[in-house]
C-alpha cells in the first residue's frame, strides 16, 4: 500500500523547497519586520499578523542557501505546535500530491541539513528539497 503526502513547492534563490501542506496555515506578500535585538542570526523579527506577533525565521541563512541580491516578496506562514513562524521565500510554486516511494533518501551529510530534510523530489526539470518542518523550527531548542 503506497502512502502519499501532500506537499507546497516555493522557491528560496533558485532552490526549490517543499514543506508539507498541512504546516503552511496561509501565504502573505512580505511585510516590514520589526528587527528584535539579541535574537539569534536566523531570526529576521517579528511581523504583526491581524494582531498576532509572528516570529520570521530566515531559512536561507538555516540551509546557507544563496539568495543574491533579490529580497523575498512573501511569506509562508506556518502553525507549528500551536506556534507560527513566517519563512521569507521568493515564490511559492504549487500544491502537489507525491507518493512516498517517489522520495529519494538525502545522502548529504552535512551539518546544515542532517535531520532537516526528510527527502528529495525528482519533478520535472528540477530537484526539489522537502523539507522537515519540525526539525528546522526547533533550532537552538532543548530536546526533552
Amino acid at each position: 500500500m503506497n502512502e502519499s503526502v501532500e506537499l507546497l513547492e516555493f522557491k528560496i534563490g533558485k532552490q526549490s523547497l517543499a514543506f508539507d501542506v498541512d504546516a503552511v496555515e496561509m501565504v502573505i506578500e512580505a511585510p516590514e519586520t520589526t528587527v528584535v535585538p539579541g535574537a539569534p542570526d536566523f531570526v529576521r523579527g517579528v511581523i504583526n499578523l491581524r494582531g498576532r506577533i509572528v516570529t520570521v525565521i530566515d531559512l536561507a541563512m538555516i540551509l546557507e542557501l544563496d539568495i543574491g541580491d533579490r529580497e523575498p516578496d512573501q511569506v509562508l506562514v506556518l502553525k507549528v505546535d500551536g506556534e507560527e513562524y513566517g519563512i521569507p521565500v521568493h515564490g511559492v510554486d504549487e500544491v502537489f500530491t507525491i507518493e512516498t516511494s517517489d522520495i529519494e533518501t538525502p545522502v548529504s551529510r552535512s551539518e546544515k541539513y542532517v535531520n532537516k530534510v526528510k527527502g528529495i523530489i525528482k519533478r520535472e526539470d528540477r530537484l526539489i528539497l522537502y523539507l522537515d518542518v519540525n526539525k528546522i523550527l526547533n533550532i537552538g531548542e532543548k530536546e526533552g
